[in-house]
């Protein structure tokens, strides 16, 4: 299957205000261009973007409540209450729960802990949790990362003669749950100056506001390599605070502190005194950690970031690194079978809402899945589990496309639902996904534009392959840490291609290069390689992706990372590329080709011809691949480009109707596969009877 085809939005920001910051702070003009995207305007916000540390962290009660928590913990404390953290079984809950406990542990107190099971409990607090924590003895309950929307548990915690500390970082109700405090950036009237911190920044802050109050020396590092692990893992925003404690969290992981992360990081395969991305913590490390809660029991990772005990940090280690390939397996597994029925079902696979269902897909795995499956179609999409009856499900969707709204629309099918914008989860009969299906298309088909069901790419600059140095590329590695709403810049880079091949031991490797010998630019794609079939060396093209630095025989090179590449087209052409690409669940390419001059039927035969012809050259026999604006075809010579494009993508829609054609699609990117052993006669097919004449 070819790549998915995207659209290019360019961002650039204002040359003038880049010349102004780069006078002011000596940086070249280009990557100036890149701060301003960002939001950097002087010299004083480049220090702090690119060089902030710990110390411009904001004083902790300047958060709404922070005082009235800190008095009420400290009053536990003092008089001896037993006091019990309950956290969320993610690897943002985890880590805030660790935090509290070994920052409770340095001053002398000993806390108890609380972490819901995923399957059996589900998110939040919820009532036979507080029973069994009230029948533990406790007096005061802090929770962290949940609690904001608890309000008929917050009620039963008072009834059970308890009380309640909520700190949370989630969107917050009409009402607060009934609390002692409540320390939520997101709350009303609230103060601080930055409101997106994770649950475990909060309970970092919490920590940091009792040691003030305390009077001691706090020691930050075990807390932040914790606050960083939760952070990347939570998707927050990498911005302000988040991104000084991924910053510093990131410099100290490279040598941890605490005895559970170095023996997570082991059994990762990630070696210390090597320096360590935001990525491996999204992808390596904060899978793991999750493989605890969505296979069995997350309380694990509490027990592996607050043991003193090497060996049992190590078996805890190992088990999550098990736990986290069976998930994996469990994942493909289920993203198999999903795949089958999209692809098994025509129905499915040509809608503009996605929605499968299978019995005994594993509750702890369909988010995942789900977010493949958005990924690989580009389609919003629900992955249901059946048992008994009843399909419980996640769904995500993609940029643009409200998909809780869409939720809404269908509340009445629902047993129970929530999320947001992106991501939910839903409840309901099985009887009812076949209905829930019909009417989330008929609701997609009236609130998805088009252009929504095209992934976007958006090059933050335009440069020639001159301009990117070796110097440019490692000003741009200071801009880490990646992340949620700080992605790693993108920049189009135009020339004339001197070197197209495919490289590696697969083979699956694309490497062009622009220039000759050593001062050119190289661009790496990796699994691109069919990129190799569509560009050849001195063809003008533009190239879009990240910059990196290639370390080879002792000297560096710049290089970027392909994400896609385009050649010279007119943006009508682009257009009905992109229609033609989604002209089964838009349809909207046949509409654009509505009112035009009828095609002549011998283009039919010409589009055949040239297909078979390249077919032919293949080594399967029946493949024609190749790039549109290559097509050379002698009855499309007249009417111009649009015209040109046009008839041809009429004249494979009518083959692929009558079921002569496998069409795989890319922008002007096209795997056609020839269907033999087929005879159809050209007016069976309803494209050709409405466009085609003579």
């Amino acid at each position: 299957m070819l790549p998915l085809y995207q659209r290019w939005e360019k961002r650039e920001s204002a040359k003038a205000d880049a010349l102004a910051l780069s006078r002011e702070t000596g940086y070249d003009v280009n990557f100036c261009r890149l701060l301003n995207a960002r939001g950097v305007r002087s010299a004083s916000e480049a220090a702090r973007f690119l060089e902030g540390d710990l110390s411009g962290l904001y004083d902790p009660f300047l958060m709404k409540d922070m005082d009235r928590a800190v008095d009420r913990i400290l009053r536990a404390v003092r008089s001896g209450e037993k006091i019990t953290i309950y956290g969320d079984y993610d690897v943002d809950g985890i880590t805030a729960t660790s935090i509290l406990l070994l920052y409770f542990k340095s001053i002398g107190v000993s806390a108890d802990y609380y972490l819901p099971d995923r399957l059996t409990e589900g998110y939040g607090l919820n009532a036979d949790a507080v029973r069994a924590i009230a029948d533990r003895g406790t007096h005061l309950i802090i929770s962290v990362d949940t609690g904001i929307t608890a309000e008929k548990e917050c009620e039963l915690i008072y009834e059970l003669g308890m009380e309640i500390v909520v700190t949370d970082h989630h969107e917050c109700l009409d009402h607060l749950p009934r609390a002692e405090a409540v320390v939520d950036a997101r709350q009303p009237g609230e103060t601080a100056p930055f409101r997106l911190l994770a649950g475990c920044g909060v309970a970092y802050k919490l920590a940091w506001a009792l040691s003030m109050r305390l009077g001691y020396d706090f020691d930050r590092a075990p807390y932040i390599e914790l606050a960083a692990i939760g952070t990347v893992a939570d998707v927050v925003p990498l911005l302000d605070e988040n991104r000084l404690i991924v910053r510093e969290g990131l410099k100290l992981l490279a040598n941890p502190r605490g005895l559970g992360i170095k023996a997570l990081m082991t059994a990762a395969g990630l070696k210390a005194d090597r320096p360590l991305k935001a990525d491996h913590i999204g992808f390596t490390l904060a899978p793991r950690l999750n493989a605890g809660g969505r296979m069995g029991d997350a309380s694990r990772g509490v027990r592996l970031f607050t043991t003193t005990d090497p060996e049992e940090a190590e078996r805890i280690a190992a088990a999550l690194n098990e736990e986290n390939e069976a998930r994996k397996a469990m994942e493909q597994e289920i993203l198999d079978q999903v795949t089958a029925a999209i692809e098994g079902d025509p129905e499915i696979k040509n809608s503009r809402i996605i929605v499968t269902a299978g019995k005994g897909w594993h509750h702890g795995v369909i988010g995942i899945v789900s977010s493949r499956i958005k990924d690989m179609y580009y389609r919003p999409n629900i992955i249901l589990s059946v048992e008994d009856g009843i399909a419980k499900g996640s769904a995500r969707s993609i940029d643009g496309f409200n998909l809780f709204e869409a939720l809404k629309s269908c509340a009445d099918l629902m047993i129970r639902f929530g999320g947001h914008a992106a991501a939910a989860g839903m409840t309901l009969k099985e009887e009812d996904v076949p209905e829930l299906f019909r009417r989330l298309n008929a609701y997609a088909k009236d609130h998805m534009p088009t252009g929504l069901m095209v992934p976007v790419l958006h090059p933050e600059l335009v440069v020639s392959p001159e301009e990117v140095t070796t110097s440019f590329i490692e000003n741009m590695e200071k801009m880490a840490p990646f992340g949620q709403e700080m992605p790693e810049p993108v920049i189009a880079v135009e020339g004339t291609l001197s070197e197209v091949s495919a490289i590696g031991q697969d083979r699956q490797t694309l490497r062009m290069k622009m220039g000759a010998g050593r001062g050119g630019l190289t661009f790496i794609g990796f699994k691109k390689a069919s990129f190799r079939d569509f560009y050849y060396p001195s063809e003008k093209v533009t190239v879009v992706g990240a910059g990196n630095l290639n370390h080879y025989g002792g000297q560096v090179y710049p290089q970027l990372y392909i994400q896609d590449v385009h050649g010279q087209m007119s943006e009508d052409v682009e257009r009905l590329l992109i229609l033609f690409g989604l002209r089964h669940t838009a349809g909207d390419f046949l509409d654009a080709c509505e009112g035009n001059a009828p095609v002549p039927k011998e283009v039919c035969r010409e589009v055949y011809l040239y297909l078979r012809n390249l077919a032919r050259r293949s080594p399967s026999g029946n493949q024609a691949l190749f790039r549109l604006d290559r097509a050379k075809l002698t009855c499309l010579s007249k009417g111009g480009e649009k015209a040109h494009t046009r008839a041809f993508l009429l004249g494979l829609a009518v083959f692929e109707e009558l079921g002569l054609l496998d069409i795989s699609q890319s922008g002007p990117y096209f795997d056609c596969r020839l269907i033999g052993g087929k005879k159809m006669l050209l007016a069976d097919s309803v494209v050709f009877r409405q466009f085609f004449e003579g």
